[in-house]
């Protein structure tokens, strides 16, 4: 499900572009793209296509945000369906630049496009068709990806109460589902992680031998199996066998093993218990099993191996976001080149026709536009030295193994990146463990005295 909007934008566009490519925002604007421009010049770039309509009007540029509910979308798939919202809604004749920001608990893309179309230089309308048609578009695209989709009429869509509640409910979902996860590790088996689930606030419901559970308070239950195919009873039973916190199957490390690890497992054995389960935080519990099992997966047993991996891995994901960048940029030129290599060859009969009329002004005037797009795009091919006789189709080939190459680098640096915020986290969690072990061995020395 996504909700989309539209404003104007009359003053600056340098200043719209700076805040959706803030880096802070846009996992160091490795989820930034653009179109037709480089998002670094994008507002002189406006300016420049502006300068050659008239009558353009104050209106500088168009921003639209689609936002995605909390826990329903990945970033990349965001990212992907923003360039597709874009290019459709502006019929690939507007430059944009495209921001995903993942700083807040919900996905959303920043789209700002040029006001003025580069191919026959006249303003963007807007009115409410075209705001009929980005709604319509965007719905179009959440259902073509699975999303959920708000159901509307002619004049309107859900009230805003009903989107709410579908808000919430995929909430509830992804809370749930990492509940689950988090369990996993702490039992034995499947009737131990209901029983759990009971404790901490959920109502089960089975009918057949299908589980439906809920939050108290919450009004939909969700069946256990709709959850996705590692949540399953049978699923969720074999996870339960080999402790697969993630996608990674976990196995319990020998208790021979000495160390961070060590400590780890003995506070894993003592929070078991039912006497320490009355007492302890079910935060804190959640918080030692996924450092545990983090740690064991990595082979990490000592606390100057965390530093050492810590700096090991931020050095990595510097040098994959710019190998990344760099990808990014030849993709880019390589697409303005495809681009041109297109319109040269949709437009090239037209330009085989001025030809045979023996450059006929009469027809020059009345196939104008295509022969500014034939003309514009030899131009820009001439600019960049490519062999007027390419083919597009080895441009292509080219542009989509860039792009592979691109997408498989990316998914290590996400992968990766991934890794190291686990890491920062569970090295806070030993923090914590270990200051509160201090407190404890304190106060149980001053009361021998």
């Amino acid at each position: 499900m996504a909700i989309s909007k539209i404003h104007p934008i009359r003053y600056s566009v340098l200043d719209a572009i700076n805040y959706i490519t803030n880096p802070d925002k846009t996992d160091d604007e490795i989820l930034v793209s653009s179109y037709g421009c480089a998002s670094h010049t994008a507002d002189i770039e406006f300016e420049q296509t502006a300068s050659y309509g008239t009558k353009i009007g104050n209106v500088k540029a168009q921003h639209i945000i689609q936002s995605f509910a909390p826990g329903e979308i990945s970033p990349e798939l965001a990212h992907e369906i923003g360039k597709k919202l874009a290019m459709q809604y502006t019929n690939g004749e507007h430059e944009f630049v495209l921001a995903t920001h993942v700083d807040k608990n919900h996905i959303h893309n920043h789209i700002i496009f040029n006001n003025v179309s580069f191919t026959d230089h006249k303003k963007f309308r807007q009115n409410y068709t075209s705001f009929n048609k980005m709604r319509d578009i965007n719905d179009e695209l959440c259902a073509s990806y699975g999303l959920s989709v708000i159901k509307s009429n002619v004049k309107s869509a859900e009230p805003y109460y009903k989107y709410k509640d579908v808000r919430a409910n995929n909430s509830n979902r992804q809370v749930l589902k990492n509940t689950i996860d988090s369990y996993i590790p702490l039992v034995n088996s499947f009737d131990e992680l209901i029983e759990m689930l009971k404790k901490s606030g959920y109502e089960i419901k089975i009918t057949n031998d299908n589980y439906s559970i809920k939050k108290e308070g919450s009004q939909r239950y969700m069946r256990l199996k709709n959850l996705g195919d590692r949540y399953t009873k049978d699923t969720i039973i074999t996870r339960i066998r080999y402790k697969d916190v993630d996608a990674t199957p976990y196995i319990a490390p020998p208790k021979q093993q000495i160390g961070l690890l060590k400590d780890l497992s003995d506070r894993l054995d003592m929070i078991k218990s039912p006497a320490y389960q009355n007492k302890v935080a079910l935060s804190e519990v959640k918080n030692i099993a996924a450092t545990y099992a983090f740690l064991n997966t990595h082979g990490i047993s000592s606390l100057s191996a965390i530093e050492e991996k810590q700096k090991e891995w931020a050095h990595a994901i510097k040098d994959k976001r710019s190998a990344i960048k760099e990808y990014e940029e030849q993709i880019s030129e390589l697409k303005e080149v495809y681009e041109a290599l297109e319109r040269r060859d949709k437009y090239n009969n037209v330009y085989a026709g001025y030809l045979r009329s023996g450059k006929s002004k009469q027809y020059e005037e009345e196939h104008s536009a295509g022969m500014m797009l034939f003309r514009s795009a030899c131009k820009f091919l001439s600019s960049k030295d490519i062999d007027p006789a390419a083919k597009t189709a080895d441009i292509k080939a080219q542009l989509d193994d860039l792009i592979q190459k691109k997408d498989a680098l990316y998914d290590e640096y996400h992968k990766l990146n991934s890794d190291h915020k686990q890491l920062m986290t569970a090295s806070k969690n030993i923090d914590v463990l270990m200051s509160k072990e201090a407190v404890t061995k304190h106060k149980d020395h001053s009361l021998t005295r």
